[in-house]
């Protein structure tokens, strides 16, 4: 076994394990194990096809810093694929354009600050490329294999070291930011020499991603005004050559996925280029022309949730992840002809996919959620995608609730989607049962058929202790195109929580839901709903707010992405002095109606819906007859991350929903 931090040598096959004892056949899901499960993501194909990597890491960090290490699979062979490094926090491996080495970022020399590695895959020790005083960031290879571009801040300077040496830090806003910067280095230097990154690019702005262009000659970058996240909304397309120079192509506010087809830039943003109006993808020339739409189109009632160009640099095509409804499928995107075509129906909830053009055809890469308890990776060849991962290796056989759709009808007539979870066998009797309805974030987000298995989504954890579960796909979410989207812009309280009461309506018709034993609980847009459902009406017996909003004009002055907040609340609070739309569909405005216990769970260093939201609607709701709780996160952000804080979260909701809902006795029929 390779010793901590030490990559195992890939040549060498691991001892194989003595077979695990048969797990003992049980009912509940335990918090910490819902914690430990492991999370891939970042599949990449090699330029040969014969290999995948990709990094997984626990869903809850139990230390310091956070633990992943990077895996292998051997796509020529049956078995599935191991882990190479350990010990650290490696993320983002990348395959050399001849596939022997791989890269990746890792933080083994300074937890925390991460470097760029290069491991060769016939075994030896990962070596440094670039180590610096601050993270590395996004990387690429060059197509010829000799150079890696990466994403960095400058290193500090004197007076960098001065000001933090005596304290002397005065924060001016708009001073001394760390704006990441554009840097080229030698992956093979000359012997005995170090390699020293070179700084590409002359911008005075803060680099997000990169990507190499096929003949080698530029790299485009996704480029903000400003570090901070409020100026996502300035971000735009350069084009940065290697002779000098730079040019700007055009704006791509909130724009990710950034790849090249040819001589063309493509990416994923929305319709409007604006907040909440649906995810697409576009494509603009790099020599300069017209951003275009090339994927999802305007009228269409699907959503683009991902976009992949070819790993090896070939081809004029990009693979494009489609959701429609609560069904997704892999669509083949021709650049030349605009046509798109289908490449592969998925059966779960795909993520982060990829592909590489082989001589035998493309090869292609995925995460998948599915109704089963590990998150799985698949790769192969098209049409013969197999499991490389054993993530679940060992894991308890617990019995899960089943997960299927349930549909339902808004009062205007628009189809909505739900996920409905029945009880796990053997944890209740007949229906209708006690029921969780709980509600997505975003709300450009959405509940599929998959395992509900996460810290922050208590689908199976409430489902394997005898509740039903409800989960709508209200207006806002992703999945049914740009129009269902931007229906949550500036109308929150309105349409999104009609659609919610309408599922309910329809699982209790459906002989799912007890009337009368209902509760609701969500994390962000669902924390939001949350509140605003305990403010609304007395029909639900208990309620989670987790990291949710109950001021949208205090979200548009105080959140990292005010512009985006601005958009859903419909107002900011300088928009003078009103009434303001903002206030009118904000929770603390009907504080004074609540009935409901209310546990409320925040994050103390949530940037994006800030602490003090939940601060406030606490000190708004104090004093009332109903039971209110209040526990906040030290250290956590919007998501909590550490293990023993996740493990928390989950019990402390199911032991309110068992105080306040499945405790109570169901009426006598």
């Amino acid at each position: 076994m390779p010793t901590p931090s030490t990559p195992s040598t890939p040549s060498t096959p691991p001892t194989p394990p003595t077979p695990p004892t048969p797990p003992t056949p049980t009912t509940g899901l335990d918090p910490e194990l819902v914690s430990s499960l492991l999370f891939p993501r970042g599949p990449q194909v090699s330029p040969d096809g014969r290999r995948v990597a990709w990094t997984a890491a626990p869903f809850g960090v139990a230390g310091e810093h956070p633990e992943s290490g990077v895996w292998v699979a051997d796509l020529t062979t049956a078995g599935p694929g191991r882990r190479w490094t350990h010990g650290t926090h490696e993320t983002s491996p990348r395959w050399s354009p001849d596939g022997l080495p791989l890269a990746f970022l890792s933080d083994r020399h300074e937890r925390g600050t991460h470097g760029l590695y290069v491991l060769e895959v016939d075994g030896g020790e990962a070596r440094p490329v670039a180590l610096r005083k601050r993270d590395v960031g996004a990387f690429a290879w060059s197509p010829d294999g000799t150079r890696l571009a990466f994403l960095a801040p400058d290193e500090p300077d004197d007076e960098d070291a001065r000001r933090e040496k005596e304290k002397d830090d005065a924060a001016v806003h708009g001073e001394r930011w760390q704006h990441a910067h554009l840097w080229l280095v030698d992956v093979d230097p000359a012997p005995g020499e170090q390699a020293e990154p070179a700084r590409l690019d002359d911008l005075d702005r803060h680099l997000v991603e990169l990507s190499w262009s096929p003949d080698g000659a530029d790299l485009a970058v996704l480029a903000d005004d400003a570090p901070p996240a409020e100026h996502w909304a300035s971000r735009h397309v350069v084009v940065v050559p290697l002779a000098g120079g730079s040019r700007t192509l055009c704006a791509a506010p909130y724009a990710s996925g950034l790849g090249w087809v040819g001589d063309q830039v493509v990416l994923l943003a929305e319709h409007d280029l604006s907040p909440q109006t649906g995810y697409t993808a576009w494509a603009v020339p790099a020599a300069g022309g017209e951003l275009r739409v090339v994927g999802t189109g305007r009228d269409e009632p699907r959503c683009a949730a991902g976009l992949a160009t070819d790993g090896a640099g070939a081809g004029s095509r990009a693979l494009l992840t489609v959701s429609e409804g609560m069904a997704d499928r892999l669509e083949w995107l021709d650049l030349a002809t605009g046509e798109r075509s289908l490449a592969l129906e998925v059966p779960g909830q795909p993520l982060d996919a990829t592909f590489v053009t082989t001589d035998a055809g493309p090869v292609l890469a995925l995460v998948l959620f599915d109704a089963g308890l590990p998150v799985r990776v698949l790769a192969g060849p098209l049409g013969d995608l197999r499991d490389v991962a054993d993530h679940g290796a060992g894991l308890p056989d617990v019995v899960l609730g089943v997960p299927e759709a349930l549909a339902a009808t808004a009062p205007d007539g628009t189809h909505l989607d739900a996920v409905v979870i029945r009880p796990a066998a053997g944890t209740a009797g007949d229906g209708p049962w006690p029921t969780a309805v709980l509600v997505h974030g975003g709300p450009y987000g959405r509940d599929v058929p998959e395992a509900h298995v996460h810290p922050l989504d208590w689908g199976q954890l409430l489902a394997t202790r005898g509740y039903a579960v409800v989960m709508p796909n209200y207006r806002g979410s992703s999945g049914r195109g740009r129009e269902f989207a931007a229906a949550a812009r500036g109308t929150m309280g309105s349409v999104e929580w009609d659609d919610v009461t309408a599922v309910v309506d329809a699982a209790v018709a459906a002989g799912i839901a007890d009337p009368d034993r209902l509760g609701v609980g969500g994390w962000s847009q669902g924390g939001f709903l949350t509140a605003w459902a305990v403010t609304a009406t007395d029909r639900f017996k208990v309620g989670v707010m987790g990291a949710g909003v109950s001021d949208w004009g205090m979200m548009a002055a105080t959140s990292d992405l005010p512009d985006f907040e601005a958009a859903l609340g419909g107002s900011r609070p300088w928009d003078g002095p009103g009434p303001h739309r903002a206030a009118l569909g904000s929770p603390i405005s009907h504080a004074a109606r609540r009935r409901t216990p209310l546990l409320i769970l925040h994050g103390a260093e949530d940037a994006r819906v800030p602490h003090s939201q939940a601060v406030a609607f606490h000190r708004a709701l104090a004093g009332q007859d109903a039971p209110l709780g209040f526990v906040t996160y030290p250290r956590e952000p919007h998501a909590v991350r550490e293990t023993r804080h996740q493990v928390d979260v989950q019990r402390r909701v199911v032991e309110w929903f068992d105080r306040y809902l499945k405790d109570v006795d169901a009426p006598a029929t």
